[in-house]
C-alpha cells in the first residue's frame, strides 16, 4: 500500500464565486485524488468553523487563504507517511492538532478537505468504488441501496433574496409508485420543466435560486405548492402519492422577537398560531417531510410538535442538529424530531459524518445526506450517502452542473450495484 507523501492544497470558487479549498492527496507511487468542500448561506449557529481570512480587499473578506495554509504545512505534515486506508487514525490527529470543540483554529473547511481527499485516495489505492471504501468506514454490510433523491425545485428563504419565506419546496419520487432510482430521476425532471413552463404562463421569472430551483416571485408559499401541484398533474403523475411535497422551512430566518412572520398571514404569527399554521399544511398537502420548521434553539416547540405529528410526517433537524453528536443525542433522549440532515461540512470530518449516521440509524432516524447552497462540481457525498445506506439524499433541482454532477454520479453507481 503506498504511503501519503503529502496533502496540496489551493483556493478555487464554489457555485456562488465565493473562495472554498481543494485539496490534492498525493502518494508516494504519484497517485493523487483531489477533493473540494462546499459552502452554506443558511447555516447553523452550532456548526463547526468556516475558516475565512475577513480581509475586505481579498474576496469581500471571503478568501480561505488561512484554511489553505493550515493544509500546507500542519496537515500534511500530520498526514504524511501514513496510509490513506487509516481513515479514524488520521482524521483524530487532524482534530486533535486543531484542539478545539468547533474547529475554529485549523478550521473545518481545511480538515474536512484534507479528510475527503484522504478517503478518495484509499479508495482508489485498493482499486474500488468510493462507495464501497465508505461502507467499509462504516461497518455497513447490508445490500448497498441508492437513497431517495429529493429535489428542491422551488428556491426561497437566503437562496433566492428571501423572494419566498420557506427555503425549500421539495418534491420526492415515492419509491412504492416509482422504484428505480433512474426513473425517479426523469420524474422529477419532467415535473421541472413543466414547472418552468407553468410559471412562464404565469409570467414569472425563471431565474433560479444557489440550488437551481425556480426563484418565483409569488404571493404567498402557499401557491407556491400549488403551482408545483399543477406540474405534478401536468405530466401524468399523482401529487401527493407518487410524488410528495415536503419543506425546508429554515425557520430561522423568518422567526423575529418570538414570532414567526410569513407572507401568507398579514400579522406576525405567535408559536401557536404557527403551530395551527404548520398543521394547515399537514391536512391541505400531506407532506413528507418538515426540515426545520422551528429555530435552531426552540427545543420545546420541537419536542411538541413532534409529539403531536411525528407519527404524520418526516421532522428533520438541519440547524437544530448540524450534524453534531452531542446536540443529536438530545434530540434522541427528548425525541425532538424523528431525522437528520447530515452535512459533513458541519462537522469536519469523514469519520465523525459517518458517526453521526450510525448514531441516528440506531436510534431509528431517517438519514438525509445532503449537499450546501454553495457546491462545487465534487460528488462526494453521493458515494457517501449509498456507503452509509442513507434514506434519502438532497442535492437540489436537476439543474446546474454542480447538483447534476451528485445526481449523476448516482446513476453510475445504480448501474454498478442494481443486478443485471
Amino acid at each position: 500500500m503506498p504511503a501519503i507523501k503529502k496533502l496540496a492544497a489551493r483556493q478555487i470558487l464554489d457555485s456562488r464565486g465565493n473562495p472554498t479549498v481543494e485539496c490534492a492527496c498525493i502518494l508516494t507511487n504519484g497517485q493523487a485524488v483531489t477533493a473540494s468542500v462546499p459552502s452554506g448561506a443558511s447555516t447553523g449557529t452550532h456548526e463547526a468553523v468556516e475558516l475565512r481570512d475577513h480581509d475586505p480587499a481579498n474576496y469581500q473578506g471571503k478568501s480561505v487563504g488561512r484554511a489553505v495554509d493550515n493544509i500546507n504545512t500542519t496537515l500534511s505534515d500530520i498526514a504524511s507517511g501514513g496510509n490513506p486506508t487509516d481513515q479514524v487514525k488520521l482524521d483524530q490527529a487532524f482534530i486533535k492538532a486543531d484542539g478545539t470543540d468547533n474547529k475554529s483554529r485549523l478550521g473545518a473547511n481545511a480538515i474536512l478537505a484534507a479528510s475527503l481527499s484522504i478517503a478518495k485516495t484509499a479508495a482508489l489505492s485498493q482499486n474500488i468504488p468510493l462507495y464501497k471504501h465508505i461502507a467499509i468506514l462504516a461497518a455497513n454490510r447490508s445490500p448497498l441501496h441508492i437513497p431517495v433523491p429529493i429535489f428542491n425545485i422551488v428556491n426561497g428563504g437566503l437562496h433566492a433574496g428571501m423572494n419566498l419565506d420557506f427555503q425549500e419546496f421539495i418534491i420526492v419520487p415515492d419509491p412504492k409508485h416509482i422504484p428505480s432510482y433512474h426513473h425517479q430521476l426523469a420524474a422529477c425532471v419532467a415535473v421541472f420543466h413543466q414547472l418552468k413552463d407553468i410559471l412562464t404562463r404565469e409570467h414569472q421569472p425563471l431565474g433560479v435560486g444557489d440550488e437551481g430551483g425556480f426563484a418565483p416571485a409569488l404571493a404567498t408559499n402557499r401557491r407556491a405548492v400549488e403551482l408545483i401541484g399543477e406540474a405534478v398533474t401536468a405530466v401524468n403523475l399523482t401529487f401527493k402519492e407518487a410524488i410528495d411535497i415536503s419543506f425546508d422551512f429554515a425557520a430561522n430566518t423568518f422567526f423575529k422577537d418570538g414570532f414567526y412572520i410569513l407572507k401568507d398571514r398579514p400579522e406576525p404569527l405567535s408559536t401557536d398560531q404557527y403551530f395551527d399554521f404548520l398543521s394547515e399544511l399537514i391536512t391541505s398537502f400531506a407532506p413528507l417531510s418538515f426540515e426545520d420548521p422551528f429555530s435552531e434553539d426552540d427545543w420545546d416547540d420541537w419536542i411538541h410538535f413532534t409529539r403531536e405529528h411525528g407519527d404524520q410526517v418526516i421532522i428533520i433537524g438541519d440547524d437544530l442538529l448540524v450534524t453534531n453528536p452531542q446536540r443529536l443525542q438530545q434530540a434522541i433522549d427528548q425525541k425532538a424530531c424523528n431525522a437528520i440532515l447530515v452535512k459533513p461540512n458541519q462537522i469536519g470530518s469523514v469519520t465523525e459524518a459517518i458517526n453521526v449516521v450510525l448514531q441516528a440509524q440506531k436510534a431509528g432516524f431517517k438519514t438525509v445526506v445532503s449537499h450546501r447552497s454553495g457546491e462545487t462540481n465534487d460528488d462526494f457525498i453521493a458515494d457517501f450517502a449509498v456507503g452509509v445506506g442513507a434514506d434519502y439524499v438532497k442535492f437540489g433541482a436537476p439543474d446546474r452542473g454542480e447538483r447534476i454532477a451528485k445526481f449523476n454520479r448516482l446513476l453510475a453507481i445504480e448501474s454498478e450495484i442494481t443486478p443485471s
